[in-house]
């Protein structure tokens, strides 16, 4: 027994098999994801956004992408950064997305990862894997900000770039470089410009690391300076923009500050339910950690936490709550459990035997869940297809008005597609435009 524990724990301080199996996740992470962009067909505000909004007409190139955005800045909202990604994706169309949306889930993967992983440490599979697992299992509106088109640009790629401050900055804090300095500034700029409870808490973390570093003394480079302003300038073009006061003018209330206590507690409610289980596993890790005399990273699970919590009551701003706008909120959580998990990789030899009996069992668990996801998208997409065949059949013998049933969501990995029963109500206008066929719902 202890021979076979004695080799179990040789293998994984060996570099060589660490890499191996960080491959082998990351390989299955991106078939998987692959697979269900593949399946996951275009839905709701897809068909709405492969219009321009300064013409009203099919997309017609990138320049018609562009000035399709300026007008969707003035008209409804500021997050121009995400919105032109989703429309050059609608425009080049869906194969070039599923590519481009998997390497984004990796890249969020792989900043958690970075995030979390104790310093020297290299190819701790456990914390990626971990990191996956939990997003792949917990996330419960999965499909509609993982898969679909316009909810992977909004929060996907949002959050991935809302983190890359938390990155860039504390590097260039800890060594000043040139050349990330001037690769930061663009990447925090955008970072600002994402979505709004991403945006502003990442900000207001970014501010918090120089400040500290102010704090105790510590040269702070110009570089980080320029890529905090960067950020604040992405989210003031995002937040600023007239399109948020023009949607905003329609919301009456007869006490703000009745609106605001009401926002508050909703949001710690949400939060509860959405990373509850993180905040709660926090301490039982913290625990064990101390039972075993490892050595905690507490400052940096601190920091990511704070920055969790900063990005949930930063949309008490919003008049409008959505369940998807906890994706950061969600992923930053996981990452500070992570990092005291990390910590016990990196220091708790003991476990080592333990993780990697457990491997074997943790890989076929991802094969087969993803293959089960995989199963329920591709249901949900044969579903939908069937209801788009119904109206293109409809066109082809030149009827007027086609009604189709609703496809109600399967799983986490899907989305509900509701329609109305008049032609003219969103978003049945929205495919009768597309599909030159006025569609409403049975």
């Amino acid at each position: 027994m202890n021979r076979a524990r004695d080799f179990l724990a040789g293998l994984e301080e060996k570099t060589a098999f660490r890499a191996c199996v960080f491959a082998a996740i990351l390989v299955l992470m991106a078939a998987t994801m692959f697979l269900l962009n593949v399946h996951t067909p275009l839905q709701m505000d897809d068909y709405d956004y492969s219009f321009s909004w300064s013409t009203g007409k099919p997309l017609a190139g990138v320049a018609d992408v562009l000035a399709s955005q300026a007008a969707h800045y003035r008209l409804w909202g500021g997050r121009s950064v995400v919105h032109t990604l989703a429309q050059l994706f609608l425009y080049w169309g869906k194969g070039v997305f599923n590519i481009a949306n998997t390497a984004a889930y990796m890249l969020l993967m792989l900043e958690l990862y970075m995030l979390a992983k104790p310093k020297g440490r290299r190819f701790c599979w456990t914390i990626l894997l971990v990191i996956h697992a939990a997003l792949f299992t917990l996330v419960p509106f999965f499909g509609t900000v993982f898969l679909w088109l316009d909810g992977a640009c909004n929060y996907l790629w949002g959050t991935a770039l809302a983190l890359l401050p938390l990155l860039i900055i504390p590097r260039l804090l800890e060594k000043e470089c040139a050349a990330l300095g001037v690769i930061g500034v663009p990447l925090c700029f955008l970072s600002g410009w994402t979505n709004e409870n991403a945006a502003c808490g990442m900000l207001a973390v970014a501010l918090l690391l120089l400040a500290d570093s102010a704090y105790r003394g510590k040269r702070t480079p110009v570089s980080a300076w320029l890529c905090l302003a960067a950020q604040a300038a992405g989210a003031a073009m995002m937040i600023l923009a007239p399109g948020n006061f023009a949607r905003a003018s329609v919301y009456a209330y007869d006490s703000m500050a009745r609106e605001i206590v009401k926002r508050l507690l909703r949001i710690t409610l949400y939060t509860g339910v959405y990373a509850g289980a993180e905040l709660l596993a926090m301490p039982i890790v913290h625990g064990m950690g101390r039972a075993l005399h490892v050595p905690m990273r507490n400052r940096r699970a601190a920091l990511l936490l704070l920055a969790a919590l900063l990005s949930a009551y930063a949309m008490v701003a919003s008049p409008e709550l959505s369940d998807r706008s906890y994706t950061c909120v969600i992923a930053l959580t996981l990452c500070a459990l992570a990092t005291l998990l990390g910590d016990m990789e990196a220091h708790a030899r003991a476990l080592d035997a333990a993780r990697l009996c457990a491997l074997p069992l943790a890989l076929f668990l991802l094969v087969y869940g993803g293959y089960q996801a995989v199963r329920e998208v591709g249901a949900h997409e044969a579903a939908w297809e069937a209801q788009t065949q119904k109206i293109e059949t409809a066109v082809q013998s030149g009827a007027d008005e086609v009604k189709i049933a609703s496809v109600e969501s399967r799983s986490r990995f899907t989305m509900n597609i509701a329609l109305e029963n008049d032609a003219e109500s969103w978003p049945n206008s929205t495919l009768s435009k597309w599909f030159g066929i006025r569609v409403c719902g049975e």
